[in-house]
């Protein structure tokens, strides 16, 4: 059964709409761009469904402007042109209210990029730069702060005394292939020793002496393959 607007109405028509108290003007052509959609049902001639209250010659939709403006510009282009004031999961909403299935999954498909893009920039914010002795590692904030007590620790965190490179990274004055070492152990999980040069190894224990960081242990392996554990050092000594 067809409806009283079907011997007048026309896809060509042009039709105003005030939106939250904006008004904007398309044509009728534009609301039927995707027929399973509200908008469609409101303004197709052959709807039950009616567009809304008139006022001042124009259809009011209780809705926002903002987000209302992608939605149209969408209809039209077939684009999601954003304003710089609209945010996508408002507009995601808005697909969703309206019924416009394909440009709700296509906003659901760009804020699930926009997350991926913030976690790469948050990963990327995550490096720490630490110059020891010259020489630049690259690790993380929260390796280096592994043991909250410890006196690496806290210089990171600025607890004591920091001392910066002309490039304004953080310095320490120690020898980098023995803090290679203690980075390593850091690393590594809690209760695995990790493996040291034999002639090294009273170097690195100094370091990690001075650094405060009992918790990570070392080893060496003898000629015969066996791993001499810090456990049998310290009996040996």
């Amino acid at each position: 059964m067809t409806s009283a607007r079907d011997g007048q109405a026309s896809m060509n028509d042009i039709l105003v709409l005030n939106v939250g108290g904006t008004k904007f003007e398309t044509s009728r052509q534009t609301l039927l761009h995707d027929p399973a959609s509200m908008l469609a049902k409101m303004f197709d001639p052959v709807s039950p469904l009616q567009p809304g209250v008139m006022r001042d010659g124009a259809y009011f939709l209780d809705r926002d402007p903002v987000n209302f403006r992608v939605i149209l510009n969408y209809l039209r282009s077939g684009q999601l042109i954003l304003d710089k004031n609209a945010h996508l999961e408002a507009v995601k909403t808005e697909a969703s209210f309206f019924g416009l299935a394909g440009l709700e999954d296509f906003v659901s498909e760009k804020i699930r990029e926009a997350s991926e893009k913030d976690i790469k920039e948050d990963k990327l914010c995550d490096e720490f730069l630490l110059n020891v002795g010259g020489e630049i590692f690259v690790t993380t904030k929260e390796t280096l702060c592994k043991y909250s007590n410890s006196r690496l620790s806290n210089i990171v965190e600025g607890k004591c005394r920091q001392l910066f490179d002309k490039n304004g990274i953080l310095f320490l004055d120690e020898d980098p292939k023995d803090f290679a070492y203690i980075l390593r152990a850091l690393r590594n999980s809690q209760n695995v020793p990790t493996a040291v040069p034999k002639e090294h190894i009273d170097n690195i224990l100094n370091l990690r002496d001075n650094l405060e960081i009992r918790e990570i242990k070392f080893g060496y392996r003898e000629q015969s393959n066996s791993f001499v554990s810090e456990y049998f050092l310290s009996v040996c000594r």
